[in-house]
């Protein structure tokens, strides 16, 4: 029987704080662009998809006599989790086309970089109790 190390959530850890990395750099890039004339703010968004490949692993609504059987259920990796590039929505573009809000991109950046740190305490707390596991184990 083989020992499991790294459990689900330690990689959707790591998928969270690839995708919020990535977020972080269009929202940085919309600041930068936000005198370029039509340009169009950009923004990641993944969360459902990520939920959606956490429990992709759940029994389905199908009863199943065999393990090879279909359950119902669509599966999906977390580490094929790429989020979607979506237009920022911004009810009042300026005149010359440009659709960044530098309040809510400022906003968005904070709130994003709140995930990220929080994601990477979560890692790090992880790696500690096994840490403490296998210090613990030697003993």
């Amino acid at each position: 029987m083989a020992i499991k190390l790294f459990d689900k959530n330690l990689a959707m850890l790591e998928k969270t704080m690839e995708l919020r990395s990535r977020r972080n750099s269009m929202i940085a890039a919309n600041v930068a662009n936000r005198e370029t004339p039509g340009y169009r703010a950009q923004d990641l968004v993944f969360e459902k998809e990520l939920e959606t490949a956490l429990h992709s692993d759940k029994p389905g609504p199908l009863k199943v006599s065999d393990p090879r059987h279909f359950d119902g259920v669509k599966r999906q990796e977390i580490e094929n989790v790429k989020g979607s590039q979506i237009n920022s929505f911004n009810p009042s573009p300026r005149m010359d086309g440009n659709t960044v809000d530098l309040d809510k991109e400022m906003a968005k950046l904070a709130e994003n970089q709140l995930m990220y740190q929080a994601a990477v305490r979560s890692v790090n707390w992880k790696i500690r109790l096994l840490k403490a596991a296998i210090m613990e184990g030697g003993r």
